[in-house]
């Protein structure tokens, strides 16, 4: 699990994305930093193409 951010690093964040928010809402979005870090972990991980979606489907007449 990814460490929690810190508070200078979460600001800076913010204003490089040209974020200006609420406390309220930057509590909010804080609650959510790391879930979203370990998402971005997994997603950037090498898979096989096994775990894309198959991107043609086979129905018979009778599925229709």
């Amino acid at each position: 699990m990814p460490t929690q951010i810190n508070d200078a690093a979460f600001e800076y964040l913010l204003a490089r994305a040209g974020l200006s928010l609420s406390e309220a809402e930057k509590a909010e979005l804080k609650t959510v930093c790391d879930g979203i870090a370990a998402m971005a972990e997994r997603v950037r991980k090498p898979r096989g193409r096994m775990a894309e979606p198959a991107p043609t489907y086979g129905f018979a007449e009778e599925d229709l």
